[in-house]
């Protein structure tokens, strides 16, 4: 509606200022033909028949005027021509203008088209990022962040508590260990020193039963002579 009503007011503002721009044109006018037609019905004799009036014209003067109708009639066919080649030529040029206006109104959408892409996109650009070639909403990705890293420090926590309680069961498990090792050590050593006696007592009681066969063997041969 805005483009129809700018298309009509540009028409007229043109037809307007070429009608203005033309010069007036000499002619006969309508009063002027009145004139001479009064003028030439005064002139003429007149005379009355069968309850008629009647007017005797001079030929000239009706040539005259008939000539005059004629000029005026011209000169009016003139203005009209001069007119519609000017109304035609302002609406010429009022559809050119027209056409560079549609051309410049479906520029300047397709440059609001483009300005509005251009604010999504940087509000996107704004909002989003790309994480692993993923676009993600900045909001998501703060509260994936935190979840992941509350989910690592809950990790954390439980492998330091196993570990505490790993590491604690380990000691006491070496502890165990060093003691039974130790008690290993001593009783080893306890036998060792066992064995060493019953191998001493052995080599008595060996050395014993050797001077013990010597005197028998003494004493058989005392016994035989």
């Amino acid at each position: 509606m805005k483009v129809i009503a700018l298309f009509i007011a540009t028409v007229f503002m043109l037809v307007a200022g070429a009608q203005a721009q033309q010069p007036a044109p000499v002619k006969p006018t309508y009063n002027a033909l009145q004139n001479q037609f009064n003028a030439l019905k005064s002139r003429s004799t007149s005379y009355k028949e069968y309850n008629q009036d009647f007017k005797v014209v001079q030929v000239k003067r009706l040539d005259t005027f008939w000539k005059n109708v004629q000029d005026s009639l011209r000169a009016r066919e003139s203005t009209v021509r001069k007119a519609g080649k000017a109304t035609e030529l302002a609406l010429k040029k009022a559809q050119q203008d027209l056409a560079q206006q549609k051309a410049e109104l479906q520029s300047l959408k397709q440059a609001n088209i483009r300005k509005e892409q251009q604010i999504q996109q940087n509000a996107h650009d704004v909002a989003s990022l790309s994480v692993f070639g993923l676009d993600m909403n900045k909001q998501v990705y703060v509260i994936l962040s935190w979840i992941v890293i509350l989910g690592l420090l809950m990790a954390t926590l439980v492998f330091s508590y196993l570990y505490k309680k790993s590491k604690v069961t380990t000691d006491e498990k070496i502890k165990a260990f060093e003691e039974v090792s130790q008690e290993f050590t001593v009783h080893k050593q306890s036998a060792r020193e066992r064995e060493l006696k019953i191998k001493r007592d052995l080599q008595t009681e060996s050395n014993r039963v050797a001077e013990l066969n010597q005197e028998i063997t003494l004493l058989k041969k005392q016994v035989s002579m």
